[in-house]
This record gives C-alpha cells, structure tokens and sequence, in this order.
C-alpha cells in the first residue's frame, strides 16, 4: 500500500461524497472549482495537514480550511484536551459515532470499497461537518 491519500470526504448538510482520488486518472475541473470556491471552509481534524496532502499528491487547491479541534479549544479553553472526531461529534453535536477499528484500518486504496468502509466515510464526513457547521456558522 502507498501512502497516497485515496480517498476524499465531503459533506453538505445530509449528502455526502466520497471521491477515490486513487483511481482518477483526472480531477475534474468542477471538483478544483468547487475546493477553490469561496463559500465554503472545509473542516476536519488536523485538516491542514490533508489541504496539503491534496495539494503535494494531486495538485489539488482548497480556498479556506478550519481545524475543528482547534476551533473547540478555542470556543471552550481549558475543556478539551486532544479530542478526536468521535469525541467531538458528542461532546459539540451530541452525536455518537461508532468508528470500528478493522474498518478504519481496512484497505482504502481497494478500487472498491465495501459497505462498512462506505459507511465509515461517510459517517466521518457527516461529523466533521456538523461540528463545523456548530462551531464556525451557529457560534454555539
């Protein structure tokens, strides 16, 4: 396995997209487009660090980024720690989420991925941006 990121999440309210970056022999033009627009800020742990995967492995460019661990610790200082995404989706949303470990550590550069691993994603996705919608749009 290459330590290529494969695959890429996003989130808008109740749909959720994964993209096998791994397989794509082209990004679509409407995919760059859409990471440059203005309008929206992609969050997620430690985000920064997956805006530049993107960029060194795929040339990809994304407009505007938010750490949502660091936008908690910020909002509530001294309350968290280094929470995780599961940790977060409870404590910001009141979401529990279920993140099984053979499916976090199972083959994500299978050229298809199966239901569990689907699931997982979008799961994931979902979380990151209702933690992020929370804390960056309705500053609770």
């Amino acid at each position: 396995m290459s330590n290529k990121s494969a695959t890429l999440q996003l989130c808008i309210d109740r749909k959720c997209l994964i993209l096998q970056l791994f397989y794509m022999d082209e990004i679509p033009g409407s995919i760059s487009g859409f990471l440059l627009d203005p309008n929206f800020t992609f969050v997620g742990i430690e985000v920064g660090d997956d805006v530049l995967k993107l960029k060194n492995e795929y040339g990809l460019e994304c407009g505007s980024s938010r750490d949502i661990r660091e936008a908690a610790k910020e909002r509530w200082p001294g309350r968290f720690r280094r929470p995780g995404l599961k940790d977060l989706a409870w404590e910001v949303c009141g979401l529990r989420m279920r993140k099984p470990k053979h499916v976090c550590m199972s083959n994500w550069e299978a050229r298809v991925l199966n239901e569990a691993q689907v699931e997982y994603a979008c799961i994931d996705a979902f979380a990151s941006y209702k933690i992020g919608h929370k804390l960056l749009i309705e500053k609770c």
